[in-house]
């Protein structure tokens, strides 16, 4: 997959904070890993293993969804994804909705 920007389009603001409509973008990069940037007063940038994490910690039971704003290009064969790594410790405290 190539790099691919998406949106975080809130339908409630369940937090009171960042309230609704677009309310931050991002990238996920080649390795799946994501960049998120929030808009607002108090804006900040972290760094997500997967959009599956932020969906699991941001998306408030579909109360957020991820909008993205480039086709899915499918799997690069050049990209090498690391597979070996331990699982996520917290699927027991936040479920991620498939996509």
């Amino acid at each position: 997959m190539s790099a691919r920007r998406f949106r975080l389009f809130r339908h409630e603001d369940v937090s009171g904070v960042s309230g609704t409509g677009a309310v931050a973008e991002g990238v996920r990069f080649t390795d799946g890993a994501v960049a998120l940037r929030w808009y607002g007063d108090y804006p900040t940038t972290t760094v997500w293993d997967s959009i599956e994490s932020v969906i699991a910690i941001h998306g408030h039971d579909g109360a957020t969804e991820v909008e993205w704003l480039d086709p899915d290009s499918g799997p690069d064969p050049d990209v090498r994804v690391r597979t070996d790594l331990p699982p996520r410790p917290w699927p027991d405290l936040h479920a991620a909705p498939d996509l």
